[in-house]
């Protein structure tokens, strides 16, 4: 996994596989956030597959879908709220890392 930490909260990837989520909750991340619509590309996990074994695992989940300037500037409150209620340290992906950065830099502004 390519991981970028923006801050102590949060630390944003590329997609992630299925088998990535034991060791990103074993890394001591508490959320995993998807900012990735699904059906992106073919062969991607789905959001629900993925949340599965990441509630199966302990994780909570958080699903902000981002695929357009629009969708980054409506989930920007909700991204907000969701990183004031974290309880521990949040792993967001979606499928460079970038639409995550750029919520997480909405958030912050």
């Amino acid at each position: 996994m390519q991981t970028k930490k923006l801050d102590d909260t949060i630390t944003v990837s590329h997609q992630i596989a299925i088998e990535d989520v034991k060791a990103i909750r074993d890394q001591g991340f508490t959320i995993l956030m998807c900012n990735r619509p699904d059906g992106e590309d073919p062969g991607q996990p789905s959001w629900e597959d993925v949340k599965t074994e990441a509630e199966a695992l302990g994780l909570k989940t958080v699903f902000l879908p981002v695929a357009s300037r629009e969708d980054a500037i409506a989930m920007k409150e909700p991204f907000k709220a969701e990183m004031a209620a974290a309880d521990g340290p949040v792993f967001a992906y979606c499928r460079t890392g970038t639409r995550c950065e750029i919520l997480w830099t909405l958030s912050n502004s």
